[in-house]
This record gives structure tokens, C-alpha cells and sequence, in this order.
């Protein structure tokens, strides 16, 4: 391995000949495929890699170029982290294909929305743009940031679609007119401080913590919740209401949805440090090149009538990849498998003379909700689970998924089931939830290209 600039010391200056390179993608092991390494580590850039690999080797299909990457030097059983990031691009090249790796690629990928502040301290400021580039908390390290004094924060944002005469409180939540709010100390310039100041309503939330990034989002989230209940709460259709009484109705309560704006203001009340800023750092989007270069976009050609369930397996993928929340992407990364699975059938794994033998050894109850109960658990012994249905149609279809991939999408599916039953899941991974849909945009792309040859 080489580098273009070596600011690593070598702890093995005389033993060279035994030295060697892991490389992983994800929990792939792809050294063997490995021609050639070059990290380039500079002082104010981030740190690159470029990774030359034999396009014949076994191991080339079972690489994913959105896993993260990771290059490690080994020697008698020590070893030294030298890079890891991801793949920015890949380039084809004869018998080889070169893979251009950058450590951080997420700071680049998001526009810096606009912010103003006030008496923030700059290492704060430091952690929110980081974080605001994708990057995790597992990934950042700022030391004195675990030394920001804790407070209580009032989250400050415009809404639309709601009309109040006072305060009122939905849940946490309190929805004020602008003449009831204080809104004196605001930070930026005038322009941007007059976007803020010329709306009607607003909601607030009180958050407590060290961090007015924590704040804010634990705000936000208090405030989406409120505008979602009162959206729900809007299509309450019945005259008597929960507690007994009577209600009016009016048909424009269907067409109601109360959202909040794009800026928001972050007060600390002890350190009175603050903000005013747009919460979302969108992705800097890029345009699908379709020429020459990038002409295998359109291979495999799209049939033109599509199933139906493909049609909206293929909507629902393009959902979780385009989401910003990383739950809502997953998911709609298992409503685009659910869609893609349709009507696969599995062989059954009971006969019927099994069944009936269950059947004559289930006792007979009084209650007949249960004996009903013990009838439908029983015509369900052959209908086997999402994920069993989910392998077949890929080994069907041919896509090339590795156990990695289906250990994965296991994981997702876990943190989708936990939101469902009420669970607070382990919040996943951006670069997990990446590469999640790029697994199922893989087995889409296969299956799309097994209905044009059918």
C-alpha cells in the first residue's frame, strides 16, 4: 500500500514483507480481490482512497458500493485502522475497476441551510453542522461539548392552517397568535428575522438538555405530533363525542392540514443562547445523467405494463430512498418488499394429512372463540412468514443477495417492527437505511428485468 502523503508512522519499519491489508465493504472481506490501495491523507481536506480491484474476482458481486469501507493494516496480530469511509465512484476499466473513497462523504453531500445565532458557543455550532452533514453522534468527537451547561430551551416555529384568538394547548404544545408571543432578540439579518416575524400563528415547545440541537428536535417532534393530531382530529365525523356530548360538524374539516414552517427559533432561558434557522440541510441533489456515460441507467429496459404490486413496490422504494426521516424510509423500504413478494407462494410445509392429525388432537373447548381461535392458527400453518416468501422470490429471480444483505434487511425490518408494536426501536444508521435500499433497489432491477424477459 502506498500513500500520496504519509502522515501515518509506520510501527513496523522493518518488517514490510509481513505486512498486510484488510479491506472490508460492510462485512465483506474483499482483500483477495484487492490490486492496489492509495490513501491520501492532507491537513484541512478529507481523507481519500483509491482501491483498485480485479473485476473477475468471486468477491466483486458480493460488494455493495454503499456499505461503508474499511482498510486496516495488519502485522502478528496488531492492527491499525488506516481509512474508512465510502465509495464515491467506481470506474470500469478493462480488467480492473477503480473505486474513488472519501472518509466522510456526507459533508459534501448536504446544502448548509441558513442560520443565524447568538452567543452560541462555536463548538455547539461545530457538532450541528456535522450532524446536519449526516455524520452520527457515534462519529463525532468535540471535546468540551459533554461540558455545555443543561437548560430549557422554548422551540419556536410559524404554522399554517390553524387560526387561534389565544393560547391553546395541544398536548405539550401551546399555538399562540404572533401579538401573545415575545418574539424581541431574534438573531440574523433583518430580511431574514421579517421571514420569521410575518406569520400569524405560531406553536411553542419547552425542551430540556445541554444541546440546542436535542432541543430543537425533541420540539419539533412535539409539534409535529400536535399538528397531527389536530389533522386527525379534523376528521372526527360523528355527532357524540368520547366524553358524551354533542358536536357540530362541518365538511371544510376534512380538507384541514395544519404544517409548520420552514424556519425555527431556539431560546436557552439560563444561557439565553439562540438561533434562527431551516431544521432541514437538504442533499444536494443531482441530475440522472442518461448519456453515454451513465447509459447503463437504461439497462434493464422497463416493461411498460408493470404488475401492479411492482408498480407500487417500486414507488414505495423510491419513498425510502428519497425520505429525510430514517424510520419513515424504512418503513417504506419494507411496504416496497411487502408490495414486491405479492402473491409468491412457498411449498407448503404441513400436509394435509398432518393437518388433519393436528386437528384431531386439539381439544374441543366450551368457549367457542377459542375453538374458533385454534381454526384460523391452524388454516395458518402453511402461510409462512413475510421473510421466507421475500427469499424465495429473490432465489426465483436470480438477484444476487448475500447473507450480509438478508442480515441487514433483518435488522431494518426489527427496528420497522418495533415502531409498529410500540417498541422504541434502536434508531438505525443513515448509511444502514442507504444501503437497505439499495439491497431492495437491487432485487427491484432484477426483478423488472426477469417481467421484460418473461
Amino acid at each position: 500500500m502506498t500513500t500520496d502523503e504519509s502522515i501515518y508512522e509506520d510501527p513496523f519499519p522493518l518488517a514490510a514483507a509481513s505486512r498486510y491489508e484488510v479491506t472490508r465493504f460492510g462485512n465483506v472481506e474483499a482483500s483477495s480481490a484487492v490490486v492496489s490501495i492509495r490513501v491520501a491523507a492532507r491537513m484541512n481536506s478529507l481523507t481519500e482512497a483509491v482501491i483498485k480491484l480485479d473485476a473477475t474476482s468471486s468477491v466483486v458481486p458480493r460488494i455493495d458500493y454503499t456499505s461503508e469501507v474499511f482498510i486496516e493494516q495488519v502485522h502478528n496480530g496488531y492492527t491499525r485502522p488506516v481509512f474508512t469511509g465510502f465509495v464515491v465512484e467506481a470506474n470500469a476499466a478493462g480488467p480492473h475497476i477503480e473505486l474513488l473513497c472519501n472518509s466522510f462523504p456526507e459533508l459534501k453531500e448536504r446544502k448548509i441551510s441558513r442560520t443565524a445565532t447568538a452567543a452560541v458557543p462555536q463548538i455547539e455550532m461545530l457538532y450541528t453542522l456535522m450532524r446536519g452533514g449526516g455524520l452520527s453522534d457515534e462519529q463525532i468527537k468535540i471535546d468540551g461539548l459533554e461540558r455545555l451547561p443543561e437548560e430549557v430551551f422554548e422551540v419556536v416555529t410559524p404554522v399554517s392552517g390553524v387560526v387561534s384568538n389565544g393560547a391553546m394547548n395541544v398536548g405539550p404544545v401551546s399555538i399562540l397568535r404572533r401579538d401573545d408571543l415575545n418574539l424581541e432578540g431574534i438573531p440574523g439579518p433583518p430580511e431574514f428575522v421579517s421571514d420569521f416575524e410575518q406569520h400569524e400563528t405560531y406553536a411553542t415547545a419547552f425542551s430540556t438538555g445541554a444541546l440546542m440541537l436535542a432541543a430543537e428536535e425533541k420540539g419539533l417532534l412535539d409539534i409535529d405530533l400536535a399538528l397531527s393530531w389536530l389533522t386527525v382530529r379534523s376528521r372526527y365525523s360523528i355527532a357524540p363525542l368520547p366524553d358524551g356530548s354533542t358536536a357540530g360538524w362541518n365538511r371544510k374539516n376534512i380538507l384541514i392540514s395544519p404544517s409548520r414552517g420552514e424556519l425555527v427559533l431556539v431560546r436557552g432561558l439560563r444561557t439565553h443562547r439562540r438561533w434562527l434557522r431551516a431544521p432541514e440541510q437538504p442533499s444536494q441533489l443531482t441530475d440522472v445523467d442518461l448519456g453515454a456515460k451513465h447509459s447503463s441507467f437504461m439497462l434493464p429496459g422497463m416493461k411498460q405494463n408493470l404488475p401492479l404490486n411492482m408498480r407500487q413496490a417500486i414507488s414505495a422504494c423510491a419513498r425510502a430512498a428519497q425520505g429525510r426521516d430514517d424510520i419513515d424510509r424504512v418503513t417504506a423500504l419494507w411496504e416496497a418488499v411487502e408490495f414486491y413478494v405479492g402473491k409468491t407462494s412457498v411449498p407448503a410445509l404441513f400436509s394435509k394429512s398432518e393437518r388433519r392429525a393436528i386437528k384431531r388432537s386439539i381439544p374441543k373447548f366450551e368457549d367457542q372463540s377459542k375453538d374458533g381461535r385454534l381454526e384460523m392458527l391452524l388454516g395458518d400453518l402453511n402461510n409462512p412468514p413475510l421473510f421466507v416468501k421475500f427469499r424465495r422470490k429473490i432465489a426465483l429471480e436470480g438477484a444476487p443477495v448475500s447473507q450480509n444483505d438478508i442480515d441487514l434487511l433483518s435488522t431494518l425490518r426489527k427496528v420497522r417492527n418495533d415502531v409498529v408494536h410500540g417498541r422504541s426501536p434502536n434508531r438505525p444508521k443513515n448509511h444502514e437505511v442507504n444501503q437497505g435500499v439499495a439491497v431492495v433497489a437491487r432485487i427491484l432491477v432484477y426483478s423488472v428485468d426477469s417481467l421484460g424477459r418473461a
